[in-house]
């Protein structure tokens, strides 16, 4: 479309140029209502945001997941071998106690491998979804079936050994509440438990205490060098104290 330019008062009818500043005010509005919407499914405002994985998801994943599949296979042995020893005994006869002790043996192995391998399938499930992403305003914590978000103001203490009913041993944050909200990206095999702290968890402490150290802000007068309450006064400046010391006698 050509937009014609006025030159002079001769050069023929004056016409009016489109008003765009509506439609870019509209478009404007869009994406604006766009980037907020999308900030506040994230939960995180701007900012770069960094994430922590699993040293080796892959490799314990798979790992979990074999001796999760192993489980659940000695259990569908174990079930099949209760029930064949149940249609042992003749038609009219009852089993015997020392049959009926095997039969319980091997309901109780039956069912221990079966608990032994949902906990490796939701922790293999959990190494393979789980991350910590930190950003300026908080942590968002993913887990196997759900995920969290925690502000850095309610964080009060990093935990590298929290014992799980499911997670056995793992690292967890201390809210101020008092509750824990674990961080299955920081599992630990069995043969790691001897083991300190990885290096991970050494940098979310010490981003921890780089922000509590940041709120406190500038040293009050409590934390001042000297030990005093507030600021301090040269003497004879107080109240009371307006004419100066005499000398004695």
């Amino acid at each position: 479309m050509t937009i014609p330019r006025q030159i002079g008062p001769d050069t023929g009818p004056r016409t009016a140029l489109p008003d765009y500043s509506r439609s870019t005010a509209t478009v404007e509005r869009m994406i604006s209502a766009l980037r907020s919407g999308r900030g506040g499914r994230q939960g995180a405002g701007a900012g770069p945001v960094r994430a922590l994985f699993p040293i080796a998801a892959t490799r314990d994943t798979a790992l979990r997941a074999v001796v999760s599949a192993l489980c659940c296979g000695g259990a569908l042995v174990a079930a099949v071998g209760v029930v064949l020893l149940a249609l042992s005994p003749e038609d009219g006869r009852s089993p015997g106690v020392g049959l009926l002790i095997v039969m319980g043996a091997l309901g109780a192995l039956g069912l221990v491998l079966l608990l032994l391998g949902l906990r490796f399938g939701i922790v293999a499930l959990g190494t393979a979804r789980s991350r910590v992403e930190i950003s300026e305003q908080g942590l968002r914590v993913v887990g196997a079936l759900r995920s969290r978000w925690v502000p850095w103001h309610d964080v009060i203490a990093v935990e590298s050994r929290v014992v799980h009913p499911v997670h056995w041993l793992t690292a967890a944050l201390r809210l101020r509440d008092g509750s824990r909200v674990l961080m299955p990206a920081f599992d630990r095999h069995i043969w790691t438990y001897a083991a300190p702290s990885g290096q991970d968890i050494r940098a979310l402490r010490t981003e921890l205490r780089r922000r509590e150290q940041g709120a406190r802000g500038p040293l009050s007068g409590r934390d001042a060098p000297g030990g005093g309450t507030g600021p301090l006064r040269r003497r004879g400046s107080g109240p009371g104290c307006d004419r100066p010391p005499t000398a004695a006698g």
